[in-house]
């Protein structure tokens, strides 16, 4: 199921917000801000515990009203002496409306509370992440059951906030094997705080590792429990991620997509970043697109594909929606989905009731009013995407690397070799130096596996063409239809249908799309409208995605092979994390025909392992992505025979 339950709040006679569900108030009857300041605040010895840090992280387990994260978020904006990032992960079961978030917040609040109601995600299981103050305050918010999501977080831990409803009334979210799970991610002296000080919670910290103590409770409450982590014994195979400390420069290979998007991700947390790109100019490959599809993909069994184009699509979108560009990068707005024939679409409402997707985020549609959204007849109805867009590609890079002063496009600048001297990874270009970064990022699609010297994650390249129509009856189209190709609306009345997906030859390379292409494409069309239109062919575009063995992209650290497969170094029975990495070298490549959908999310994922930031996915996501995947199999394989 991806839909989560909203919480209906409610207000006791007294006026304090009120859990049917759980029979609790949401905080202290003497105030939430209070309670907030005293116990979680206090009880971390915040913000004193944070000064001069580079980044600061907090875990809360119950976002509730999110007065405990808005009352650290002003406390941050307060403080001189504030960490340079402050990172606040939180996860919730049942959230709670924008509106009544907003309505409930205290006076001192109420100006941070609005600026969280206008980004506040839809209620869909995962991890959302939204970022403020310029990207230096961050909070991910996990909807969904804390047993889950917790064991799926991947951060290092300064501090926690035990909140919750009382534990007789949730006793879930004070479950030992869920704060053992916590545990797992505490860096070392991390504290604790919580309202509650009952045995069985204390007792079970004290068996995760933790020092527990008591101090002064808030109001009516006697005591509350403080805690700090320091295991009498190694209790972990892996500990968190710390915080980056080298310098902060980097170069990144390929500006397309996923290389513009990994500069900005890096250059918005102050790296200065070069792009090498071999092209004249950034998307010259193909990110080129003049025009694209913004949209998740669905599966009835919700399966990592399609979580991760969910995230990726959300994440995406936000930052559409906020990037500072100087053309044109939203083309129309709303993607009509229809079945590719009658059978399937008799399954979707069954499959809308099972996994109970918010209308926000998608919804049924027939086939009038489809028409009446798309502005043509569609050949029948289907799913509504209302955030879905139409992009130009070729636009969102230029706009990413626009956004930021720190990041420098070098054109024309071919990377043929890199190469590890000295701490720092060298950029050569025909046996001639153009580069050299402690932190490499190699985003250069087909040319990613040369330059990686690996065995284990390939790439395939596969020729995309599209036909461009020329305005005529089709100008009426003001939203994108999908199904068995695409038709999507431009900026002029033009139309672009496609796309191929062809394997390509060797030596081959795109040019014009044939007359093969063209009615391939216009067969595509065909099968989209529920009449045909007369079509001029007015051009194309032709360009070569890079498709990884497993249609998944492959994006994070970069595995060292050479190392791991060396008879003297014994993996077996090995996991993603064991694999040994080559240091400051990563990738994010092979995105396919997902990248507009899939760059921004895989370029902040990439910042994050960077700097040891809490990941913006989920452990088993990044795991989906992760570039040693193929060389873990290959051991796996190696080790069955």
């Amino acid at each position: 199921m991806a839909g989560v339950e909203v919480e209906d709040l409610q207000f006791d006679p007294g006026g304090a917000p009120f859990s049917r569900r759980y029979g609790d108030v949401y905080a202290s009857r003497g105030g939430a801000l209070g309670q907030a300041r005293h116990v979680f605040l206090g009880g971390n010895d915040l913000p004193s515990r944070w000064a001069g840090r580079e980044q600061f992280v907090i875990v809360e387990s119950g976002f509730g009203l999110g007065t405990n994260f808005l009352a650290t978020w002003h406390a941050w904006r307060e403080d001189p002496r504030r960490p340079r990032r402050l990172h606040f992960v939180s996860v919730e079961r049942h959230p709670l409306p924008a509106g009544k978030l907003a309505a409930c917040a205290p006076a001192p609040l109420a100006a941070l509370a609005s600026e969280l109601a206008n980004v506040w995600p839809l209620p869909l299981t995962g991890l959302h992440r939204l970022a403020f103050e310029a990207g230096a305050v961050t909070l991910t918010l996990g909807f969904g059951d804390a047993r889950t999501l917790v064991p799926e977080l991947v951060l290092g831990a300064d501090a926690f906030y035990l909140d919750g409803f009382a534990p007789d009334r949730n006793p879930e979210l004070w479950d030992p094997a869920l704060l053992k799970a916590l545990a797992r991610l505490a860096r070392p002296g991390a504290t604790l705080a919580s309202w509650t000080a009952a045995r069985a919670v204390r007792d079970a910290l004290t068996a995760a590792g933790f020092e527990v103590g008591m101090r002064e409770g808030f109001e009516a409450k006697r005591h509350m429990l403080v805690a700090r982590y320091a295991p009498r014994f190694r209790t972990r195979r892996h500990d968190p991620a710390s915080p980056y400390a080298g310098a902060r420069e980097a170069i990144v290979i390929g500006a397309g997509l996923a290389g513009c998007a990994s500069a900005l991700a890096l250059a918005r947390r102050g790296w200065q970043v070069a792009v090498l790109e071999q092209g004249a100019h950034a998307a010259s490959g193909a990110s080129a697109l003049p025009s694209g599809l913004l949209h998740p993909a669905l599966a009835a069994d919700d399966s990592h594909a399609a979580r991760l184009s969910r995230a990726g699509f959300l994440f995406g979108r936000r930052q559409l929606d906020c990037l500072q560009a100087n053309e044109p990068l939203l083309l129309a707005s709303g993607v009509l989905q229809i079945a590719g024939d009658e059978l399937a679409e008799e399954r979707w409402p069954q499959l809308l009731l099972q996994q109970r997707w918010p209308a926000g985020f998608v919804q049924r549609c027939s086939a009038s009013e489809a028409c009446e959204a798309v502005g043509l007849p569609p050949r029948r109805g289907g799913l509504w995407f209302a955030d879905g867009a139409v992009v130009s590609a070729a636009a969102w890079c230029r706009a990413m690397l626009a956004e930021e002063p720190g990041i420098r496009l070098c054109s024309g600048h071919q990377a043929i070799r890199i190469a590890r001297q000295a701490g720092s990874w060298l950029i050569e270009a025909r046996a001639v130096p153009i580069g050299r970064a402690p932190v490499v990022v190699i985003a250069a699609a087909m040319d990613a596996p040369r330059l990686l010297e690996t065995q284990f994650a390939p790439g395939r390249p596969i020729r995309g063409r599209t036909t461009r129509l020329a305005a005529g009856e089709l100008a009426r189209l003001r939203a994108a239809i999908t199904g068995r190709g695409y038709v999507v609306p431009g900026l002029d009345g033009r139309v672009a249908v496609g796309a191929t997906y062809e394997t390509i030859g060797a030596g081959e390379e795109p040019g014009v799309p044939d007359q093969t292409a063209h009615e391939t494409n216009l067969e595509r069309l065909s099968q989209l409208l529920a009449r045909p239109v007369p079509v001029r062919i007015d051009g194309g575009f032709d360009a070569v995605r890079c498709v990884a063995m497993d249609r998944t992209p492959l994006a994070g650290a970069v595995a060292d092979e050479r190392a791991t497969l060396d008879p003297r170094f014994s993996l077996r029975g090995a996991h993603l994390a064991d694999l040994p990495r080559r240091a400051g070298l990563y990738c994010s490549f092979a995105l396919g025909s997902r990248g507009l959908a899939l760059a921004p999310l895989l370029g902040e994922l990439v910042a994050c392992l960077i700097e040891g930031e809490p990941l913006p996915i989920e452990r088993s996501l990044a795991a989906t992505v992760d570039p040693a995947r193929f060389l873990l199999r290959r051991l796996r394989t190696h080790q069955a025979q």
